[in-house]
């Protein structure tokens, strides 16, 4: 489904088709990978750049679908570890709003360019192929132009594009669904005006004929394009993204007239499939790049560890990114080999897990679920993990109860007087429990609902409640009365923290002192007030930027870490992104705030579960 890859590729003294080490100096034959893999892990249909300055820049789909994102680094495997920038983010309506996929990180004339697909908000699958433009050197930096759609031959599904030059001219490869076909997709070859605009005519290279071709779906697409000994090969991926995801491959003469569809001939079977041996399924959506040395060919590629997916494939996140050395056969054309096994695991086996369970910029009505072996790397678990049947899933909380469950207490709407419960057994998959009313009257809002299970066992929520219908927020308690979470008690007031207006109260334990930091509505900020029991009175000890956070936050949630230090969570929503900040002696100082990387700008007003395992 997803993008298509140009490589700068062994040997390349200038921008144009990727070339592949001279004969000779490069493998026979795939010797085996001497990279750890997963390099980086959810992130599908990967490209990898090397450009002048010695660096490799790298893309790929994120499995939000919702932005796109660079990492840089002197070396291929540096990439694992590289900080990851968003340069791009999805449309909040319209064009460009939706299925963000396959982005391509392009250095053309002195401009930086990024090839990408993306559909429409209200309407996910009308997916076109669109450009950005960056004129500053560092694409880190400057301005990302739109550009605006490449337009096609015909208004339909495209995705994929990939550009190269050949022998001076500049070419566009893409894949697209042709008007009264039954395929998907076939594979596209146009000349360029510019880096933006297709000119003269369009032609079909290829589409879905062979068996392997047409599993699921029929499919052509994510063409990448390699040159070595006089000859241009272009990889592409065919059929559904499950394991049955392969990579074709189409070769012509360099020298030959690549607009012509004869000029290029098809390989009757795919090159790189899944293997049961190493257990890699679904290989595909290749780019080619070049080993520190200049000289080896480097295949990158995403892959899944496992054959079995529940739902659409495209909902799973765990297509990693991988590479392996590129080999070549006798007869000059490319030996994909099989995909390597994973490398044995980098760092030691966690004993603490971190789960986040949040809602995002994208939807006010999905949750998703992270998990982080550290409090602060988080990968996507699974998004969407859980739409309730109605209303909303703002600020949802999270709790493991005695039952074995996890429990999510959550916003169910703007207005109203309801909190929802859900439950799940393995974090990902979820059913509804209950839609609770809560008995109090006036109640005009009912916001921000947070878990409290207490020393002793009981349960409880506190929540912010508006019954004056002015805005006005005052924390409420509610606790458990069954060990199934579905009765609870009439809330009421929590002493101290009743007299002004404050939201999102978040109530930790510590030192046998109760901890509240809630959100004073009227400044802004953050505050810190403590009691000698859970329902007060509290008396606050940091009011105003106490703790040097700044004003605009909201949405604290806080967790122990292993070393006995605390880390907050909070929403900068003024600003767009999400913070963290470290307290080592029970939460009277902290350090700066920094964000939260991969998900800051994206995830919204979460908790974060601790747990050994």
């Amino acid at each position: 489904m997803l993008k298509g890859a140009l490589a700068a590729g062994a040997l390349a003294a200038a921008p144009g088709i990727a070339h592949a080490a001279l004969p000779g100096t490069g493998h026979a034959a795939p010797p085996g990978s001497t990279y750890r893999n997963p390099l980086v892990e959810q992130r599908a249909d990967p490209y990898i750049h090397r450009h002048t300055d010695g660096r490799y820049y790298f893309t790929a789909t994120a499995p939000e679908y919702d932005r796109i994102i660079l990492r840089r680094s002197r070396t291929l495997r540096g990439l694992s570890t590289a900080e990851e920038s968003v340069v791009w983010r999805k449309h909040t309506s319209g064009d460009m709003g939706a299925h963000i996929w396959a982005p391509e990180l392009h250095h053309i004339d002195g401009k930086w360019y990024i090839y990408f697909a993306a559909g429409r908000s209200d309407d996910v699958w009308k997916i076109r192929v669109w450009v950005l433009e960056n004129e500053h050197p560092d694409p880190f930096q400057g301005t990302w132009t739109e550009k605006g759609r490449i337009a096609t031959a015909w208004d339909t599904f495209s995705l994929d594009a990939t550009t190269f030059t050949a022998r001076g001219t500049r070419y566009l490869a893409w894949a697209q669904h042709e008007p009264d076909t039954d395929g998907n997709t076939g594979l596209f070859l146009s000349r360029m005006a510019n880096p933006w605009t297709l000119t003269g005519h369009q032609v079909r290279l290829s589409t879905p004929e062979f068996d392997w071709e047409c599993v699921g779906f029929k499919v052509n697409e994510g063409p990448a394009v390699i040159e070595r000994g006089g000859r241009v090969f272009m990889s592409y991926s065919a059929s559904a993204t499950d394991h049955h995801y392969c990579v074709g491959l189409l070769t012509a003469d360099a020298g030959g007239d690549l607009l012509d569809a004869a000029s290029w001939t098809k390989s009757p079977v795919p090159v790189f499939t899944s293997s049961d041996t190493t257990r890699q399924y679904g290989p595909g959506h290749n780019s080619f790049t070049v080993a520190e040395d200049g000289r080896t060919d480097v295949l990158v590629y995403h892959a899944r560890q496992y054959k079995e997916i529940t739902g659409d494939p495209l909902n799973d996140p765990n297509r990693h990114t991988r590479i392996q050395e590129l080999g070549w056969k006798p007869d000059g054309t490319p030996d994909f080999g099989i995909p390597v096994a994973d490398a044995p695991a980098r760092v030691p086996a966690a004993t603490t897990r971190y789960t986040m369970t949040a809602f995002t910029n994208s939807s006010e009505s999905n949750m998703y679920v992270y998990e982080s072996a550290d409090a602060l790397t988080y990968r996507l678990l699974k998004g969407p993990a859980y739409t309730p049947p109605t209303g909303l899933i703002r600020d949802p909380s999270l709790i493991r109860h005695t039952d074995g469950y996890y429990y999510l207490v959550h916003t169910t709407d703007w207005t109203g007087n309801t909190i929802g419960f859900a439950r799940s057994r393995d974090r990902t998959t979820w059913q509804f429990v209950a839609q609770h009313t809560l008995p109090v009257s006036g109640l005009a809002r009912t916001w921000a609902p947070e878990w409290f299970v207490d020393t002793d066992g009981s349960v409880h929520v506190v929540v912010s409640l508006d019954t004056t219908n002015t805005f006005t927020f005052r924390p409420h308690l509610l606790t458990a009365t069954d060990a199934s979470l579905t009765r609870w008690t009439t809330p009421r007031p929590v002493a101290g923290l009743d007299r002004a207006n404050y939201i999102d109260t978040f109530i930790v334990r510590h030192g046998g002192v109760y901890h509240a930091i809630t959100k004073q509505e009227t400044t802004k900020y953050l505050e810190h007030a403590v009691a000698d029991s859970l329902a007060g009175p509290y008396t606050f000890t940091g009011t105003g930027d106490w703790a040097g956070w700044g004003s605009w936050r909201e949405g604290p949630a806080l967790v122990q870490l292993d070393n006995g230090g605390w880390r907050i969570y909070f929403d900068g929503y003024a600003e767009g992104k999400y913070y963290y900040s470290d307290s080592l002696d029970g939460l009277r100082t902290w350090t700066p705030i920094r964000e939260l990387p991969g998900l800051s700008g994206f995830a919204r007003h979460f908790t974060v579960l601790r747990e050994r395992v």
